[in-house]
């Protein structure tokens, strides 16, 4: 203001007639981020195909983040940083990482995964999330695998002249193989084969992997009736 003797008379302002101190009003600070995962599959979803993942994470706070990366121990993936890796409230980057599917995978049926997302806020402070399939939840992202179990089984017989005389008769022997296959995309387990006409000898096969071939655990002896000679042949189905 001025005074009678027009000279200027000022002030800083204060909480109180008798200081300057600033006035200081207070915001709240709410500091919060979430990442949503999808997955997208390459292939058919075989063993050594890819699986790739994509992040995508929103700055779901009131504050500017900075330094935001992934951690996504399934892809092999530590501190990855996120496209822009400084977010504004509201805003949101994203990247991606890639998984190779895996016979384990393939057995199981599926492939679940789940990652960390961390930013920087204004006061230094790490602010976290845990992958979701929503920004509202940390449910993980389930990848389901398609299964196609089958198997083949092949059967040889030997003739074995038991008493070495030269002709077929009662109380010689067919000797019997089995060829197991697996001719899916998973593993098989405890395999046995049964045979009406003959104890089969040997197994289970404990695993048998996809493409796998199994020709030494099981085997079976007939032994030859006249009824089977009068026959001419043998016909065994297991």
């Amino acid at each position: 203001g001025t005074d009678p003797n027009n000279a200027p008379i000022t002030d800083i302002s204060g909480t109180a007639l008798n200081n300057d101190t600033p006035t200081v009003t207070a915001l709240t600070q709410s500091p919060a981020i979430a990442v949503v995962k999808t997955a997208s599959v390459g292939g058919t979803g075989k063993v050594g195909d890819q699986i790739t993942y994509t992040f995508n994470v929103t700055n779901t706070g009131n504050v500017t983040l900075s330094n935001v990366i992934i951690d996504d121990a399934k892809t092999g993936s530590a501190a990855l940083a996120v496209s822009p890796s400084t977010l504004a409230p509201g805003t949101t980057g994203s990247i991606t990482a890639v998984y190779i599917i895996t016979q384990a995978d393939l057995n199981a049926g599926s492939v679940s995964n789940t990652a960390t997302v961390t930013g920087t806020d204004p006061n230094n402070a790490p602010i976290t999330d845990i992958s979701g399939t929503a920004l509202n939840n940390d449910t993980p992202t389930v990848t389901t695998l398609t299964q196609n179990p089958s198997m083949k089984l092949l059967k040889t017989g030997l003739y074995q002249d038991a008493n070495s005389n030269g002709t077929v008769d009662a109380g010689d022997r067919i000797n019997y193989t089995f060829r197991v296959l697996n001719t899916g995309n998973v593993t098989l387990t405890d395999i046995v084969v049964t045979d009406p006409m003959v104890t089969v000898n040997g197994g289970p096969i404990p695993a048998l992997l996809p493409l796998a071939v199994d020709e030494t655990t099981f085997t079976a002896s007939y032994t030859l009736s006249q009824g089977d000679i009068d026959l001419v042949a043998v016909y065994n189905l297991v």
